[in-house]
């Protein structure tokens, strides 16, 4: 199993996994290197998530600084159904 790697931002995170999830798509990958890449893509969502909500904490912060005192919540866009 290959060695964990540390991403410094969450840019380069977010990079390699667009390219684990190009990789499992394409179904080139041997099952070993599926597993391993999906094992990846694991840690690399996690790392990201943490990112995501310490960046959201921050914003509060400020926004509770800047005398803001509405919260909302972050809203996912949705895509529009086709017919």
């Amino acid at each position: 199993m290959p060695a964990k790697k540390k991403y410094k931002d969450f840019e380069s995170a977010l990079a390699r996994l667009e390219e684990i999830t190009e990789l499992m798509e394409s179904e080139e990958a041997a099952l070993e290197q599926s597993i391993d890449l999906y094992t990846e893509g694991l840690e690399i969502a996690k790392f990201c998530n943490t990112k995501l909500t310490e960046a959201e904490k921050k914003i509060k912060l400020i926004a509770e600084k800047a005398g803001v005192t509405v919260e909302e919540d972050f809203e996912t866009e949705q895509p529009e159904s086709e017919a």
